[in-house]
């Protein structure tokens, strides 16, 4: 092993079976049809935003003490046990009904999910990184991230047919993911185990949160990042649940559902395989700008224009779907040092969920208790005041934090 370490070509196996994992790690066959699931088995529209709101608290609890595990015990073990929770929760609800039920399988996924988060792109960095190939990161994530999407577009056609048929099979056909993933998180190299630590593991995690915590407050720019991360995951998820009833609004028939989300798939894979170098070619202030302006816009637009095609304008916050890994990531990990990458990969996640939770109940009762349309210009009108803040905030950060020392202790 000593000799591995030396001659960090042993890492090679990691770059090959990223984009295997990437694509199998997650099956969704259930998103086309899960309001559906959720409303035939007793929940209605308050209970389906509780149910996520729960989830997304449960994940900004968990997410720094799952990312400990990763920075600490490893990438690899943090990726293996959070495809097991991810399986229990996965055959949970393909075997259950009613709330109670539903509760405890989001609360395993939250563990699951909350372990997975930010632990495979820090592998892959830290493998790249360990080569000296780190310049390789935004492409080689930006391929994985569009196969995965693909991955996602096979799952929704599939998922939609099987659902028109029978809504639990469509669940159950899920636990596919989790159980693949598992078996290639073993088939992982681990980078940088950590050795020799003095102390205790809960000493350990304490100090590792406490240095990540005060490199994100100190380092300007990051803080920044994670700040725009968290506002354009946290804001997709507010549309997301509105897919289903704006396109039934629309006259969209319930059997092309899953043809739509395919659509949404393949269309953020297709941005993503070129993310990296629109990107480079824009620069990263116009790319700032376009990303806020493509999450803002599409909203007043599916509020004046509704027809059977009008889904075509969430298009636009596909597009970021599509950047979000090969592009904010890269940003926040060529800032971040080795040691602290998946912690605060999952203070973003974090950070996005509690986006989420925060404004969820907001744009829930503006649906519940006036319409659809209102839930939209509701969602319209924080984006915009929250990207006008960001702005001004991005023009105000010094020079110093722009430029990358790797040297410098935070």
């Amino acid at each position: 092993m000593a000799s591995d370490k030396q001659n960090p070509s042993y890492l090679e196996r990691n770059l090959s079976i990223y984009p295997w994992y990437t694509r199998l790690c997650f099956t969704p066959f259930m998103v086309p049809i899960i309001v559906l699931f959720w409303e035939k088995n007793g929940l209605n529209t308050f209970d389906i935003y509780l149910l996520q709101g729960i989830f997304a608290i449960a994940i900004v609890l968990l997410e720094v003490p799952t990312g400990m595990v990763a920075d600490l015990m490893g990438k690899r073990k943090s990726l293996i046990f959070g495809n097991l929770f991810n399986l229990a929760g996965c055959t949970l609800y393909a075997c259950s009904s009613g709330f109670a039920l539903f509760l405890s399988a989001e609360l395993l996924l939250a563990v699951g999910m909350s372990l997975l988060s930010g632990a495979s792109a820090a592998l892959l960095y830290d493998s790249l990184k360990q080569l000296g190939r780190e310049s390789e990161y935004a492409a080689r994530e930006g391929l994985a991230t569009s196969h995965q999407l693909i991955s996602f577009a096979i799952c929704a056609l599939v998922g939609g047919l099987v659902g028109s048929y029978s809504l639990r099979l469509a669940m159950a056909m899920s636990i596919l993911g989790p159980l693949l993933g598992t078996f290639l998180a073993t088939r992982f190299r681990e980078v940088h185990m950590v050795e020799g630590e003095v102390g205790s593991l809960a000493s350990r995690y304490w100090t590792l949160v406490s240095d990540s915590k005060k490199f994100v407050l100190k380092h300007r720019l990051v803080r920044w990042f994670l700040l725009f991360f968290a506002i354009i995951s946290g804001s997709a998820t507010w549309m997301l649940w509105l897919y289903q009833p704006y396109m039934q609004a629309c006259g969209l028939p319930i059997w092309a559902f899953g043809m739509v989300f395919a659509l949404f798939n393949l269309y953020a894979a297709f941005i993503s395989r070129r993310a990296a170098g629109i990107a480079a070619r824009l620069g990263r202030a116009k790319t700032i700008t376009l990303m806020m302006a493509l999450q803002l816009l599409c909203l007043p637009l599916l509020v004046l224009i509704k027809a059977p095609w009008s889904f075509l304008f969430i298009l636009g916050q596909q597009t970021n779907r599509g950047f979000m890994a090969p592009v904010l990531n890269q940003w926040i990990l060529s800032y971040t040092f080795r040691d602290k990458r998946a912690t605060v990969l999952s203070i973003a996640g974090l950070m996005g969920r509690l986006v989420f939770a925060l404004g969820a109940p907001i744009v829930g009762l503006a649906g519940k208790n006036t319409s659809l349309d209102m839930a939209i210009i509701v969602q319209c009108f924080i984006l915009f005041g929250v990207f006008s803040t960001l702005l001004i905030l991005y023009q105000r950060i010094p020079l110093k934090y722009f430029h990358v020392k790797p040297s410098e202790k935070f």
